[in-house]
């Protein structure tokens, strides 16, 4: 029994042999706020999704209260480590920073951008809200809409709530929404959407002064798909390329059929924000398992066509990548 297991370990190994989480691929560095969910800080994706880390996020403080500002960092070989963060607080009579900690000094809203990683710097943001009255507004919420990708013409209705600093849902409350491209995306005084030509463009809404979190839309046929070319990972061999199509609520996820990887024991596509194999098998998504004679397209349901920025083939026993494509535009 001993020998059959010390069989199968050693033939998973070998299939990932020469490679750890420090491959020779160079990425860029990737920086996420962290959040437990439950916290002051409010992380969204681009589509409103409540998340547990990203790019941005909306905290709200009350004047002398101190909040903690928690990071994961992947530097360009896709190892996490501690960086050093570098601050820039766009009104520093509301908040100071120190040792990555923010104290609340005055009422007020402002944007605080945090870098990671030197010349190639990774970068988050976060705006803060600091208040006087414990029933003042401290955030301001826009819902993830049904879908981000419009058809021209098309409508689709938003809404937002507004909390205090203790996360209660503050009613009666007068809303101004704004769409950063009114030639492309309108919003009305009610929160309708309404695409009136291709493009991408952001809309966001403001309660007493306090902006939400804004949500991105793609408008026209052609930005229902995304594309990306794969290049290798580690020393194993992938090339071909993917096309990743919003069908309805689902993603289609289309391999191309000159796609060819190195296979080993468990050898899986990913929709992922991250190359870096760790990070890949802990918050990518799995879209199942790969093999040269098996299928070439996968799907995922309830899933944002912008929510993640690569598809990966990973090694998932060990976590390792074999080779990723970037999605674009």
């Amino acid at each position: 029994m001993n020998r059959n297991i010390m069989v199968v370990i050693y033939l998973l190994c070998a299939s990932c042999v020469g490679v750890d989480f420090r491959d020779d691929t160079i990425r860029d560095p990737e920086l996420n706020l962290l959040s437990s969910g439950t916290g002051k800080l409010k992380i969204t994706d681009a589509s409103g999704v409540t998340l547990t880390k990203g790019k941005s996020g909306l905290l709200g403080l009350p004047i002398g209260e101190k909040h903690l500002i928690s990071v994961e960092y992947f530097d360009q070989y896709g190892v996490k480590n501690e960086p050093t963060l570098s601050w820039v607080v766009a009104n520093t009579s509301i908040l100071s920073v120190t040792n990555n900690e923010i104290t609340a000094l005055a009422t007020g809203s402002t944007s605080v951008n945090i870098a990671a990683g030197g010349a190639n710097s990774a970068k988050v943001s976060i705006t803060v809200t600091v208040v006087s009255d414990a029933n003042a507004v401290a955030a301001v919420s826009i819902s993830a809409p049904p879908s981000t990708t419009l058809d021209l013409n098309e409508e689709i209705q938003l809404s937002a709530t507004a909390k205090n600093i203790n996360d209660l849902i503050l009613t009666n409350k007068s809303f101004e929404w704004f769409s950063d491209k009114p030639n492309i995306v309108t919003v009305s005084t009610s929160g309708l959407i309404k695409a009136i030509a291709n493009g991408t463009a952001e809309v966001h809404a403001k309660v007493d002064g306090v902006k939400s979190n804004s949500i991105k839309f793609n408008v026209g046929a052609a930005a229902g798909t995304r594309t990306g070319t794969f290049q290798s990972a580690g020393g194993y061999s992938t090339i071909g390329s993917v096309t990743v199509t919003e069908s309805g609520n689902n993603l289609v996820v289309q391999l191309s059929s000159n796609f060819q990887a190195s296979v080993a024991a468990g050898t899986y596509i990913y929709l992922a924000n991250s190359t870096a194999g760790g990070n890949v098998k802990s918050a990518g998504l799995d879209l199942g398992l790969w093999t040269p004679s098996g299928t070439k397209t996968f799907s995922a349901a309830a899933v944002p066509l912008n929510q993640y920025k690569y598809v990966v083939v990973l090694c998932r026993p060990f976590g390792l990548t074999f080779g990723f494509a970037e999605l674009k535009p």
